[in-house]
């Protein structure tokens, strides 16, 4: 193959000294010059080409005694390079050891998505029955949802729809307190309608 591309650049050469020596017109030691120099020029990358060539067998000649000898049909990884013994692991039980990772893997991803969803189940139990937070409604306190919880009170809605005068009764509002039912009724109505 070398010697191809080695006989084709002399030739390459020689053609080019001599249309360089008719196109301008100058004489037979300048031809053969140009046609020495390219001559030289085609040797200079034949013997490139040719290493470079060389030097992809070898890698390729290195990579396939890396990666071992066959034995059965199977190829073997970590093979010695003298032959002297067997190799103590196979390119197939390497893969299997992989997909045996990998299923592990997908499995532990399902059981966190199965774990996420009983997460979701459960905050949304745990809003459903769980109390609102009353003290956001401007006038209760901690004193009062504490008594609003004693009463049964425990959602936004269910303060909503209570009736003001019962509710006093229940929370025994004196008249001198200034306490506005009716206020907390009205704002408990805004936040159970933000509520989903």
């Amino acid at each position: 193959m070398t010697i191809i591309i080695g006989l084709a650049l002399v030739l390459l050469g020689l053609a080019v000294g001599f249309i360089v020596t008719w196109a301008f017109g100058v004489g037979a030691t300048v031809t053969l010059f140009v046609g020495v120099l390219l001559v030289v020029a085609g040797a200079v990358v034949g013997f490139i080409v040719e290493w470079l060539i060389d030097e992809a067998y070898r890698k390729n000649r290195e990579l396939r005694r890396q990666l071992g000898q066959r034995e059965g049909g199977v190829v073997t990884v970590g093979a010695s390079v003298s032959g002297e013994g067997a190799a103590s692991e196979t390119l197939a039980d390497f893969l299997h050891r992989r997909d045996e990772e990998v299923r592990a893997l997908r499995e532990q991803v399902s059981t966190a998505h199965a774990e996420v969803d009983r997460l979701g189940d459960d905050f949304e139990t745990y809003q459903r029955t769980h109390p609102d937070t009353l003290t956001v409604i401007k006038g209760i306190g901690p004193v009062y949802q504490w008594k609003l919880r004693d009463a049964g009170v425990n959602t936004f809605a269910q303060l909503a729809a209570a009736d003001p005068d019962q509710l006093r009764r229940m929370l025994d509002v004196k008249n001198w307190q200034r306490v506005n039912v009716e206020s907390w009724i009205e704002q408990a109505r805004d936040w159970a309608q933000r509520e989903p």
